[in-house]
């Protein structure tokens, strides 16, 4: 018996509560010699074996029914063992059961939050493209008129003409930020971890950082701006300079963070360290000008997300 057991929930544990009760049934039918058993969760047959049809138990009897049936003592205590074996595998099932449901549900929510998530980018990009086209058509004619081509402007028309360009243009970042693809990180607090008095950098320069007081967002995951950080400090640090001074200001004209670092002392920065911040600044959308002998200066440029603070005001 006890051999019979374990086998029984081997089975169990390798193919499934289900393929446990099937071995049970064959197991039962071998040790009392009965034509046929089936094991009932209530008034419901799970699982049946050999050969007749069984009637439903009664409320309260035991899960596991033969038949005919066997009244003998012995046949007696090995269907009470198998019965309550069975009554576990009745409970294995139904959490099993249970939690193919539950995973079935889950299943069928993930695939409708995805078609969901199609619905919305293809709403987003129709609400961009309507957004983005007549802006265009403002921007090309102030563009001719700034240019002269309506005719000559005098200075209250060129000034009004101004700031409806930088309207147009904070509009313009404000659709690509609300509805363009990606997030936007700041990179204020990067620079400050990266440059600050704190990093193990600090003993071997002095370090002049001159940022704005907005937040500078960048088009780029946070991961992605701690990797370009990381290659900045770097090639900085195989310069072996005494000091840097590092600046960040805002391009209006090209919608771009403009980064100058200088420095003093040390030599040309190396080759692998200034191939490896081209390459990522390049990633990012933005640009690298190297440090020529005789102008020790960074100057790197990454196209900024002017959504949300600073808009101008007409």
């Amino acid at each position: 018996m006890e051999q019979t057991l374990a086998a029984v929930a081997e089975r169990a544990l390798r193919c499934g509560a289900l393929a446990g009760m099937e071995l049970l049934l064959r197991e039962t039918l071998r040790l009392t010699e009965a034509s046929g058993a089936a094991l009932f969760d209530g008034r419901t047959c799970v699982a049946r074996a050999g050969t007749g049809v069984a009637g439903p138990t009664s409320r309260g009897g035991r899960p596991l029914k033969v038949w005919p049936e066997r009244t003998g003592r012995t046949d007696g205590q090995v269907l009470a063992r198998l019965s309550a074996f069975g009554s576990a595998l009745l409970a294995a099932h139904a959490r099993e059961s249970a939690a193919e449901a539950r995973h079935a549900r889950l299943l069928a929510a993930r695939r409708e939050q995805e078609r969901e998530a199609v619905r919305w980018e293809q709403r987003r990009s129709l609400a961009a493209h309507d957004l983005r086209t007549p802006l265009m058509v403002i921007k090309g004619y102030l563009d001719m008129m700034l240019k002269g081509t309506a005719g000559p402007l005098n200075a209250t028309v060129q000034r009004y003409l101004d700031r409806m360009m930088r309207a147009a243009q904070d509009q313009r970042a404000l659709i690509d930020f609300r509805l363009g693809r990606g997030s936007a990180t700041d990179l204020r607090p990067l620079l400050h971890e990266a440059f600050g008095p704190d990093t193990r950098l600090a003993s071997r320069w002095r370090v002049e950082m001159t940022v704005p007081d907005r937040p500078l967002l960048v088009k780029a995951s946070p991961e992605q701006l701690k990797v370009w950080v990381r290659a900045l400090v770097r090639g900085l640090a195989s310069m072996r300079a005494t000091s840097v001074t590092l600046q960040v200001e805002l391009l209006e004209a090209t919608g771009c963070w403009r980064l100058v670092a200088s420095t003093q002392g040390g030599g040309a920065p190396g080759d692998r360290a200034l191939a490896l911040v081209g390459e990522l600044t390049r990633r990012l959308g933005g640009t690298l000008r190297s440090p020529a002998p005789g102008e020790p200066r960074w100057v790197l440029q990454l196209p900024a997300e002017l959504g949300l603070p600073g808009a101008s005001n007409p």
